[in-house]
């Protein structure tokens, strides 16, 4: 390609990529409305019954009324009188102690309130914008990406697409996920990476390595011969220690061509009888990826082949082949193999050490440690990609060889990027697009690219476009809900069938919008909302973020947290399928787990890397979200659990009822004078109870968090508390706590109970987290009605996962705009 025609379409890319930013509304939504006089009978209710909580000298849970706004159109004002009607409704305010009105004067004062609500929401509907842009996440464009193109596109990788911001995890709000002009390069080199290796140029260049154990270790090759076991030397692997050397070292590898790569290593895993399998990792170092991972076991003299594929870009790329498992010292003076001797089987191994080296076996051959007997690994790729299809290829080479032709296939390939049919003025500016390119002198095929980077350069692919100017703000249309269907259940454009059925304006029809949710919940692309909803609903992508300190907790490794994390996603993932109740997120007598965190939860008869469904037992202190070591480590600090952590946790993640934030300069917890007996993390939040700007806010966080203080830091149980500062033993664990209402609970499993049996409140606030994430923007007080309704339709079923999704796709929430 010339140098000023790369240039050109670069400017051009850029230049779209610009003009969307430009496209997109930066003015405030909401414009100032008209702010109303309180009612003659709400000015002395509210100077009797809560400005002594709330006004000018004290302002209770970060609340004052006395100043608060009466711009009804405003969402964040009515939503705080919307919390003030409940609050009176329900009888919670004014407080016990606080002289009560009566329910005369009560009703009035709520009457009033949900009239000016009313007339609040009216105002803003007409207010809002006929056209919304909706950015896809990263990992929706890379799912687009590969179900348009059929190529894998990583955005993770340092020279992929920014990581997305997110609100309270959600990482798909269209309000959040901008497209500032510093990422616009960012996307136009993804969009021509697609496409290059989608339709290279030339045929890509390929490799197919084959390492044996000279290359893996290295060793006399010559004296192998001479004793006749060339064919049988094999490289033990012992715990932490990558193949090919005795330190976890990468192997710098070259990679020819971005694209799909096999790698197959044939190995023997052995595991010792008390002790965990081995685990092969392969990790790319400079791209910080996990490209494979498995833990298993096989006898030594019945190897097996691991295979799998993975995505890289070109490049040297450092790779380390790993056995990560715990053992000893990897040193070769130590015990580890080096290249002096050459291994052949465990018997043989065993000769020419020293009795002061480590074994990897006992006397009998029987490991006393976690290793492999590596036989050879293979690298080959890349690999053309299936999801090309012949048709599609011949579509295209036939589309650079007459103008109608590329007119046709340039509309087909926008109309599948848009996700809607493509305008006949769009087609032609791409057709002039890959005319001018043809003029400069370039080739057909990097013309029709040059278009095809257009498209994937447009605000139509970045961003799901809804509305129209000339249309009013009422009901989506059939295309915007195949696409808002698609994204929420597939993360990815709609596919031929909804597609079809837009085209046919058949969708929106009842019988119909359910029978594809059914068919899409039951298609292999669901499972990435039973991946992703989970893990921004529960933030998930906390795990970790403290790593937890290796001298405090040496058991602690990357196979537990990435297992601790699938435990959790595998456990919606069961819910959803199963079509569960949601009581089950609380409380349940089932998990899912693998051998590792079998052995972190001390939970007996579980083999295997592999999840699997475990019937629980009361003394295996587990069952429901709340007692999940991804659950129990994201709120604490990786030193010690963090009880107010945990209980801020529960009630903005289960009950969407998140405290005030807390008030400035608190005290830190103080630690135990020196001669004093050893306290409690507990007895040390005692302090915080005896100010009064901390302890009504404290009275409702503290007993969820402390409820779980039987688990430290990554979840494990314990019955006492270790504690180094103080004097004598280590104080027991006091579990027990009262709720804000009175009920009280002996520990955490009395009190996962207490909070299934306030099923109501947990469905509500499921059903606008869920109403969130597939929606894409914050819920409002205008939706509270729509959200009551379908708590109300899923409570005779008793809150069945699927059905609650079921029931959000048909409602009218989900079809408006």
């Amino acid at each position: 390609m010339f140098p000023q025609v790369l240039f050109r379409k670069k400017q051009l890319g850029i230049a779209l990529l610009a003009a969307c930013l430009g496209l997109l509304p930066s003015s405030s939504l909401y414009a100032a409305g008209k702010t109303v006089k309180l009612d003659k009978s709400v000015v002395p209710f509210l100077s009797e019954h809560c400005l002594r909580c709330h006004g000018e000298k004290k302002q209770k849970g970060n609340l004052r009324l006395d100043t608060l706004q009466q711009d009804f159109s405003n969402p964040l004002t009515a939503a705080h009188w919307a919390d003030v009607m409940e609050r009176i409704s329900s009888k919670e305010m004014p407080p016990e102690e606080e002289p009560h009105p009566s329910a005369a004067q009560a009703s009035k004062v709520i009457e009033w309130i949900a009239v000016q609500l009313k007339d609040g929401e009216r105002a803003r509907m007409s207010a809002r914008e006929r056209v919304t842009f909706q950015k896809l996440s990263r990992e929706e464009y890379a799912n687009t990406i590969r179900d348009l193109l059929g190529v894998h596109f990583d955005p993770a990788d340092p020279t992929g697409l920014p990581e997305d911001p997110n609100w309270h995890g959600f990482e798909r709000i269209g309000s959040v996920l901008s497209l500032s002009p510093a990422h616009v390069e960012k996307y136009f080199a993804a969009a021509e990476a697609a496409l290059n290796e989608a339709l290279p140029e030339a045929p890509p260049k390929k490799i197919s390595i084959h390492w044996g154990w000279k290359d893996l270790r290295g060793g006399d090759e010559k004296k192998a011969k001479e004793l006749g076991i060339a064919d049988k030397v094999r490289v033990e692997v012992w715990p932490g220690s990558s193949f090919q050397g005795g330190e976890p070292s990468p192997r710098t590898i070259q990679f020819p061509t971005t694209g799909d790569y096999r790698l197959r290593i044939k190995l023997s895993a052995m595991k010792p009888p008390r002790g965990r399998e081995p685990r092969v990792t392969v990790y790319a170092m400079d791209l910080d990826r996990l490209l494979f991972a498995r833990s298993l076991s096989t006898p030594e003299d019945q190897p097996t082949i691991l295979e799998t594929e993975f995505h890289i870009s070109a490049g040297s790329h450092q790779v380390r082949f790993l056995c990560e498992s715990p053992g000893p010292s990897i040193l070769p003076r130590a015990g580890r193999g080096d290249q002096r001797r050459l291994f052949t089987t465990i018997k043989e191994s065993a000769i020419g050490r020293h009795p002061w080296q480590y074994k990897l076996t006992d006397e009998e051959g029987i490991p006393l440690m976690p290793f492999l007997i590596v036989d050879f690994v293979e690298l080959e790729g890349p690999i053309a990609p299936s999801s090309i299809t012949e048709q599609q290829q011949n579509t295209i080479t036939s589309a650079t060889q007459d103008v109608a032709q590329a007119t046709a296939a340039l509309k087909q390939f926008a109309g599948k990027a848009f996700r809607r049919p493509a305008k006949s003025n769009e087609v032609n500016r791409l057709v002039k697009i890959m005319s001018d390119e043809l003029e400069s002198g370039e080739k057909p095929e990097s013309a029709l690219k040059a278009a095809m980077l257009a498209t994937l350069c447009s605000k139509d692919f970045i961003y799901l476009v809804e509305g129209s100017k000339d249309r009013p703000v009422g009901r989506v249309t059939d295309w915007e809900l195949a696409s808002r269907l698609s994204y929420f259940l597939w993360s990815t454009m709609p596919d031929e069938r909804l597609l079809g059925l837009a085209q046919s304006n058949q969708l929106h029809q009842s019988a119909i919008l359910r029978s594809e949710v059914e068919r899409m919940l039951q298609d292999a692309k669901s499972v990435r909302f039973a991946t992703a909803f989970p893990r921004q609903w529960l933030q998930l992508r906390s795990v970790g973020m403290f790593p937890p300190d290796k001298k405090i907790y040496p058991e602690y490794d990357a196979h537990l947290e990435q297992s601790m994390i699938a435990e959790t996603i595998e456990y919606f993932h069961e819910m959803l399928t199963k079509n569960l109740r949601l009581r089950e997120f609380l409380d349940a007598d089932w998990t899912m787990i693998n051998a590792r965190l079998a052995e972190h939860y001390g939970i007996e008869g579980v083999s295997g890397d592999g999840l699997q469904k475990v019937v629980l037992k009361n003394e295996d202190h587990r069952g429901g979200l709340l007692t999940q070591g991804s659950i129990l480590s994201l709120t604490s600090d990786g030193q010690r659990q963090r009880p107010v952590h945990r209980g801020k946790w529960v009630l903005e993640t289960i009950f969407n009822k998140p405290p005030p934030p807390p008030p400035a300069n608190v005290k830190p917890i103080q630690p135990t004078p020196v001669g004093q007996p050893k306290a409690t993390l507990r007895m040390k939040l005692e302090a915080h109870k005896s100010d009064e700007s901390c302890a009504s806010c404290h009275r409702k966080i503290d007993p969820l968090g402390l409820a779980f203080d039987n688990y430290d830091a990554i979840g494990h149980w314990r019955t006492e508390e270790k504690v180094k500062d103080g004097e004598g033993a280590n104080p027991k664990l006091d579990a027990s706590g009262e709720l804000a209402d009175g009920r009280k609970f002996a520990d955490g499993s009395e009190l996962k109970r207490l909070l299934a049996d306030d099923e109501d409140k947990f469905a509500a606030a499921f059903v606008e987290k869920l109403a969130t994430y597939a929606l894409r923007r914050t819920m409002t007080i205008d939706d509270r009605r729509a959200l009551t309704a379908l708590v109300s339709q899923n409570k005779r079923t008793g809150y069945r996962l699927s059905d609650i999704v079921k029931g959000l796709v048909l409602s009218d929430m989900f079809q408006n705009r």
